[in-house]
């Protein structure tokens, strides 16, 4: 073997990128990106909020949603509403109109209703970490923990 011959320059910028990616890997702080959340990571699954900050919800209510088949079904205490839904760029949002069923409650329950309607309709960031989704807009976080006991 002739150690006198120049290496070439693609395999020379291919050891700088392998190089890179190692000491970046072995310089990180242990922790992993979020995982992309899409439809599939979500069918069948329900959803029950366990905190919500930006915004008081009714005492004793809670925030359910159920996707199935590219369709999000949502709860707030008094009416169930629905409607198609996507997750692009990370943002979740109902795609289409919402339909509701029409019972009269409290009307406090009911405005409920309308925030959490216009919510979903606006969209939001959306992360799902174990059994926790976080669906985040504006100053409103909403998390929820997945409950698949408890559907709509």
């Amino acid at each position: 073997m002739n150690s006198n011959r120049p290496i070439p320059a693609r395999l020379t910028v291919f050891a700088a990128v392998a190089l890179s990616a190692a000491v970046l890997a072995a310089c990180s702080n242990g922790e992993q990106a979020a995982p992309t959340v899409n439809a599939s990571s979500l069918n069948g699954h329900t959803f029950v909020s366990t905190e919500v900050t930006g915004h008081q919800l009714v005492p004793g209510s809670t925030v359910r949603l159920h996707f199935e088949n590219g369709d999000l079904s949502a709860r707030a205490g008094c009416n169930t509403m629905g409607a198609p839904y996507a997750i692009t760029a990370d943002e979740l949002r109902w795609t289409g109109g919402a339909r509701s069923t029409m019972m009269a409650c409290d009307p406090a329950l009911m405005s409920q209703d309308a925030w959490l309607t216009d919510f979903l309709d606006r969209g939001a960031a959306v992360t799902l970490d174990g059994p926790t989704l976080t669906l985040t807009s504006g100053a409103t976080t909403l998390t929820l923990r997945q409950d698949d006991a408890a559907k709509n």
